[in-house]
């Protein structure tokens, strides 16, 4: 057994004897903060069709091939196409549609135009410059294509990633169970919260700072008290403990009498990986 390690060689072996935890479904509303068990396929398109992303009007752009300030192109406005509608038309030679940003593009359009950009009335749309062939389009799959890996296994769960989630219709995830972490607490000088403090006597605030500091990482702890400086005591608790993926003591481990939490662990048949890590507190 390595003694009086140095904290990363410390670090290092904890990783090597890696917690194994099962995995559970959860809504990705309460998904935050959890860790993926399985990568995030997406299994539609984003966005999911050719669409407008400003306010304008689709246009064929053979239809403005020689337009300018002087030779300015008419155009008829046949339909108005807002987000969420899909067009009942198909462009033809000379018309136009107007649409919002969002809107599913028209058949028969490939580009459009800011509405900032020409002058129009309600049924017709004066265009004075020619346009590329797909200006101004957001093409399905362009942020997002169907079959591509999103988000990898082993990832923390953000506010940004629900939403990717959510836009790709999850709405459950695969993640690991929480690790559930037992902490104890041994010492007779130690008191709980409600009791009143008497001479010579503390109280037990590592508890919850471990507590808390479990939670911010993403543990589930289990407030298992505070045992006595008794080896019998001790043994019984960590015992008790070994149910859990975790077990975190605080006290009873330096060379005095009554710091028994070494000798208990030999008793109940741990295997020690290292005894105490070069560092000050």
């Amino acid at each position: 057994m390595r003694q009086l390690i140095p904290i990363d060689e410390a670090r290092d072996i904890i990783l090597q004897n890696p917690i194994s935890l099962n995995h559970e479904k959860v809504c990705i509303s309460n998904s935050l903060n959890r860790v993926l068990a399985e990568p995030i396929i997406a299994r539609e398109n984003l966005p999911p069709f050719n669409r407008s992303p400003l306010d304008g009007y689709a246009v064929c752009t053979s239809d403005l091939t020689t337009a300018s300030e002087d030779n300015p192109i008419t155009l008829n406005i046949i339909e108005e196409v807002p987000a969420g509608k899909v067009s009942n038309e198909s462009l033809t030679k000379g018309t136009a549609i107007k649409v919002t940003t969002g809107a599913c593009l028209p058949s028969g359009a490939d580009a459009v135009i800011p509405f900032e950009k020409t002058e129009f009335t309600i049924t017709t749309v004066k265009i004075t410059e020619p346009l590329q062939p797909n200006s101004n389009i957001s093409f399905a799959g362009e942020d997002v294509a169907v079959g591509e890996q999103v988000i990898p296994a082993n990832t923390i769960i953000t506010p940004e990633r629900i939403g990717m989630l959510a836009a790709l219709g999850y709405s459950k995830v695969q993640v690991f169970r929480k690790p559930k972490i037992a902490l104890l607490s041994t010492g007779d000088e130690l008191i709980n919260l409600d009791e009143p403090l008497a001479p010579g006597k503390i109280r037990n605030s590592n508890l919850y700072t471990l507590a808390a500091m479990v939670k911010k990482l993403g543990g589930d702890p289990v407030l298992l008290g505070i045992v006595s400086d008794s080896l019998e005591d001790t043994a019984a608790m960590l015992q008790e403990a070994s149910q859990y993926d975790l077990v975190i003591t605080t006290g009873g481990v330096s060379v005095g009498d009554y710091d028994v939490v070494k000798d208990a662990m030999t008793k109940i048949g741990a295997e020690l990986l290292f005894w105490r890590v070069n560092i000050r507190p």
